[in-house]
């Protein structure tokens, strides 16, 4: 007796559960407790660590946090069946945030973007850097090593976005451009110069009518800003379209470094890296920033000699002297005056001109309650023609 008491006690200790558990039919099981409800589970982003900056991918090469590396982008063949890598400057930085795209010579004789690009690049620590900057200073190497606006068939790359992998020359460009890099990016600052021997005072060209874009210019600092409808094919307008918040910033005139309004440029973009918070320093106060929702071209009556009277910048009255075209044959001088009241932001630099070349572009400058007036003037005008 003792040695089955003894042999059931062993297997009591081996064997736990056979002495506990309570043998029922499994019909009668009870059901496994119910998940919490979904209110006490908790945020992903409380239940794990801030992300954390990862390698940044871009055509095909690779950049790790905290560094800068120069990368090749080849799109297509070039004129000839020579392909040329156009330099990229990446950097990413060591610390999360969006991705910034600075593009410049989309139209190869512009080129204050340029050193703009390369004073700002240079000048980031990837260190310190929180997000990504991408940079292409040269984006038309065919235009610029020929100090030409347009690629190489004689057609305007700034007219061909987002582009058509099957089209055109320029069309398969801008699409290798646009699908390559400007789509891998949040933000995009598009700098260009005036054309055709035209000046421009450093501005901002944006679409206001778009909320981000809008948000994007209050943080330039005081440069002056044009509300500027995006030209259709532009990569501007192929940027916003894809939803990624774009502004175009005109500097100057082409063919020529001007290094005040490089300077202006780069402080403003510089300006813009600490108020949106990829640099790492104080932000700047908000400074008063003129905003123009208008703008005229006035053009020439004569053909001639021009002799500009304003500078960019001016202020001027309706009637004031812009500007004399004279003839070289004759010496018949014709005036140009002023059709309006506003601001000088682009002029022609000294040159022969035709009859109907574009002058100068004064800017209107309204306030808020006169946009909004003539926001519910146009409003009506529509809903009446609808």
């Amino acid at each position: 007796m003792k040695t089955h008491w003894l042999l059931f006690l062993i297997l009591c200790l081996a064997f736990p559960a056979l002495a506990t558990e309570t043998i029922t039919d499994k019909s009668e099981a009870e059901p496994p407790a119910a998940p919490p409800p979904a209110h006490e589970a908790k945020p992903i982003k409380e239940t794990f660590k801030a992300p954390t900056t990862k390698p940044f991918k871009i055509i095909g090469e690779t950049v790790e946090p905290g560094t800068m590396k120069t990368l090749k982008w080849f799109s297509v063949q070039a004129p000839g069946g020579v392909t040329v890598g156009t330099p990229v400057i990446v950097i990413n930085g060591a610390k999360p945030g969006p991705v910034l795209a600075l593009t410049a010579a989309i139209h190869g004789d512009e080129l204050n973007g340029i050193e703009m690009i390369r004073q700002v690049v240079h000048n980031i620590d990837p260190k310190k850097l929180n997000g990504v900057v991408v940079g292409m200073p040269i984006v038309n190497l065919e235009g610029f090593w020929r100090r030409d606006r347009y690629i190489g068939d004689r057609r305007d790359l700034n007219r061909y976005f987002p582009g058509n992998p099957k089209g055109s020359y320029p069309s398969r460009v801008a699409y290798a451009l646009f699908t390559d890099i400007i789509d891998r990016c949040d933000m995009l600052i598009d700098i260009h110069t005036g054309s055709f021997f035209r000046e421009n005072l450093p501005q901002l060209r944006a679409d206001f009518a778009m909320d981000e874009v809008a948000d994007l210019t209050k943080h330039f600092g005081d440069l002056t800003t044009l509300q500027s409808i995006a030209p259709e094919g532009s990569l501007r307008d192929a940027a916003t379209d894809s939803g990624i918040p774009a502004v175009v910033m005109e500097i100057g005139g082409p063919l020529s470094l001007e290094p005040d309004k490089v300077a202006t440029g780069v402080k403003s973009i510089r300006t813009f890296l600490k108020n949106v918070g990829m640099v790492e320093k104080f932000k700047f106060l908000p400074s008063p920033q003129p905003v123009f929702y208008g703008s005229e071209w006035v053009r020439a009556e004569a053909g001639g000699i021009l002799m500009s009277k304003v500078k960019l910048g001016a202020s001027v009255k309706k009637g004031d002297l812009l500007a004399e075209i004279i003839n070289p044959v004759t010496n018949v001088v014709h005036q140009t005056l002023s059709p309006l009241n506003g601001t000088i932001l682009g002029r022609a630099q000294n040159q022969f001109v035709s009859p109907g070349f574009a002058l100068f572009r004064v800017g209107i400058r309204h306030t808020p309650e006169e946009l909004k007036e003539q926001s519910r003037a146009e409003s009506a005008e529509v809903d009446t023609k609808e």
